[in-house]
């Protein structure tokens, strides 16, 4: 049960961080619309919020890590990068929460003394490129246009999310895609 009670706060941090930010949710926000009692709070995060943003972070990452990763090994650039994007737009804007992405969230909302979770959202970041990077050298493309690109694919889907959130439809990811399509034809 308390298992349970962990994971589901986790899983209520990812979604409320997505749809208000990190700055604007508080842990006791986060145990109430979990159900859980605020007295388990510091039980199951020890460090407080700092912790819980972890533990999103970590989430995030374990779910759409391997799908990039799993993607970029078994397909062809321009079919991975619109894979990507379909991913995003299934996990980052279905559901009754706004769009939005949690790391991006927890990395504007960090503050001057949050080095961890900036650290760690760098480093998803980070690894959330290397497979497509790595997919466009296999497929003939040059180091730094690679790494350039791979950057371009996840700064276009972050920026992407935020004009979803303001235009109020996905519309921004499907842009995206087509320009980054024809990005890799030249």
């Amino acid at each position: 049960m308390a298992r349970d009670t962990r994971r589901q706060m986790i899983r209520q941090a990812l979604l409320l961080f997505r749809a208000q930010g990190y700055a604007a949710t508080g842990i006791r926000e986060v145990a109430t619309t979990a159900g859980a009692h605020r007295g388990v709070i510091y039980h199951h995060f020890p460090r407080g919020k700092t912790e819980l943003a972890e533990e999103v972070l970590a989430s995030i990452d374990s779910m759409a890590g391997p799908l990039i990763e799993a993607v970029c090994a078994q397909q062809q650039p321009i079919p991975a990068m619109h894979a990507i994007l379909a991913g995003a737009k299934m996990i980052m804007t279905g559901g009754e929460y706004p769009p939005g992405c949690p790391v991006a969230a927890i990395t504007i909302g960090a503050g001057p003394d949050d080095e961890s979770l900036r650290s760690s959202a760098r480093d998803i970041f980070r690894r959330w490129q290397s497979p497509f990077r790595e997919c466009l050298r296999r497929n003939g493309f040059t180091e730094p246009d690679a790494a350039n690109l791979a950057t371009l694919l996840i700064a276009g889907m972050e920026g992407a999310l935020v004009l979803c959130r303001a235009e109020g439809d996905n519309d921004a990811l499907d842009r995206v895609a087509a320009a980054l399509e024809r990005a890799l034809r030249v």
